[in-house]
């Protein structure tokens, strides 16, 4: 019979067959390369803008601390006109008795600092400052009198410690270090990063072939069962037998869900290492490995030993902690300060109807200097402690120079034996190709059965899945190795 347009659930058809035709056209997963995927973690992710954003905040703290010595800091300070009263008690004006005398005022105050930190390990500061004030105050028999003042100061000021190491050369050399390790953080930083997306990206290849390898078994468990009933019917075998059968096909069947749900995590992994969204369809592309290390480049990498970034890195952070040692030594015995200041000042002063111009010049020079006679032993230990990571940033260092190169040579070495095994192994997988066509020959003519296919085909996944492993590793050692120096 017809459907009605008035029956119930008629408006539904046509929604119904769209859905069913949407969810049956295929999806087309994107090809992910490794060399995409390494160029995505370092650039268009997260992680790899904090690594360079560690790198810029070094340079900037560095450049901002040298610059200090070319540029001095300015500040411009100032006040909004205030108003108030200052009281005090003392003699009257004109008289020999004592009371309250009150005097308003309007003050206004500006002035321009600069600073200038000078390498010798002084400080440089002028300042130039603008007073106007306008004052009330009793004259002699107690009438109120205005004086109006302006005033502009400028004043030098210079210090100059002595009989110690420069602050600012001692701070700029700290700052240089920590840029130079900086800069040796971000490629170790950046090859931690390329390892972990070389790890996720093998592993979601290699969970695909251990899928595919759970499958075919458990495809091979389902004929291997239904053959053992068909001979428990036929007494050919026992019960036990065919519970045994029965219970491995359970099990095959287990390894498969549990064969689908890694491969879903390390995909899962891969894409939230990348940034990118999880439900997005993408296939990552089994990479080719490049050409073997020529002799020269070997003999290159294995004389640059002395500037790989442990031994480099080592180098600083000792030179960090022996200036930090010198100058806590520095600290415990004699020191002064010269200072030396200028203060000119140049005015106008109207006081009950007259007008005088007002100038000065003032100046000092002074020494101070400081023994510490007993602190308790506080800085001795100080100094004794700075001492001692010196030390050991020392033994650090050594001990870098010596498994240095060792280090490269075995890399190098890796690489090549790596490289010599994925040849080897890639002829494997030529074989085991061949092996599975004929198998698959065989099965179309009826000369072997199913599970013996299954079998060989699972082999040919095992080859490839060797393969794979040897292939993460040589990548592994190949960014080990380009990431070994900072350049």
């Amino acid at each position: 019979m017809k459907r009605s347009a008035l029956m119930p659930g008629a408006g539904l058809w046509p929604a119904v067959v769209l859905l069913s035709v949407c969810l049956s056209v295929p999806v087309t997963a994107r090809e992910l390369t490794l060399e995409e995927a390494l160029d995505i973690a370092l650039n268009r992710t997260g992680r790899g803008e904090i690594i360079r954003g560690n790198l810029e905040v070094a340079e900037e703290t560095y450049f901002a601390e040298k610059i200090n010595f070319y540029l001095p800091e300015i500040s411009i300070n100032s006040s909004l006109p205030s108003y108030g009263v200052s009281e005090r008690w003392g003699y009257l004006p004109g008289t020999d008795e004592k009371g309250a005398v009150s005097e308003p005022y309007l003050d206004f105050d500006a002035d321009i600092t600069l600073n200038q930190n000078l390498i010798t390990g002084g400080d440089l500061t002028v300042r130039a400052d603008l007073t106007r004030q306008d004052r009330e105050h009793p004259d002699r028999v107690g009438n109120p009198v205005d004086e109006f003042s302006r005033l502009g100061r400028f004043n030098v000021a210079f210090t100059q410690p002595i009989l110690k190491p420069s602050d600012p050369k001692f701070e700029l050399a700290n700052k240089g270090d920590d840029l130079d390790i900086a800069r040796l953080t971000r490629v170790e930083e950046s090859a931690a990063l390329q390892g972990e997306v070389i790890e996720c990206y093998f592993g979601v290849l290699q969970a695909a072939l251990q899928s595919d390898i759970a499958h075919d078994q458990y495809e091979a468990a389902c004929l291997k069962g239904a053959v053992d009933s068909a001979k428990l019917q036929d007494g050919v075998i026992s019960d036990e037998d065919w519970l045994e059968s029965a219970s491995a096909r359970l099990d095959a069947e287990l390894a498969q869900f549990e064969a689908d749900s890694d491969a879903a995590e390390q995909k899962r992994l891969l894409m939230g290492l990348l940034d990118i969204d999880a439900t997005e369809p993408v296939t990552p592309e089994v990479p080719e490995f490049g050409l073997s290390l020529s002799l020269q480049e070997q003999q290159r990498l294995a004389d640059r030993w002395r500037e790989s970034i442990s031994i480099v890195r080592a180098r600083h952070e000792y030179e960090k902690t022996k200036r930090q040692a010198d100058y806590t030594a520095s600290s415990c015995g004699l020191s002064g300060t010269i200072s030396a200041n200028y203060n000119p000042v140049r005015g106008r002063v109207e006081d009950a109807g007259l007008s005088e111009d007002l100038r000065t010049d003032s100046w000092g020079v002074k020494l101070e200097l400081s023994y510490p006679l007993w602190d308790g032993g506080a800085s001795g230990a100080s100094a004794r402690a700075s001492r001692l990571s010196a030390e050991q940033a020392r033994l650090k260092y050594d001990n870098e120079e010596k498994s240095a190169r060792a280090e490269v040579a075995n890399l190098i070495n890796q690489h090549n034996v790596s490289y010599r095994k994925l040849e080897v192994l890639r002829k494997q997988i030529g074989l085991a190709a061949s092996r599975l066509d004929i198998a698959r020959s065989r099965l179309d003519d009826g000369q072997i059965s199913m599970l013996t296919f299954l079998e060989s085909r699972v082999s040919y996944y095992e080859v490839r899945n060797n393969y794979l492993e040897e292939l993460k590793g040589y990548f592994n050692c190949k960014v080990d190795l380009e990431c070994r120096y900072a350049d």
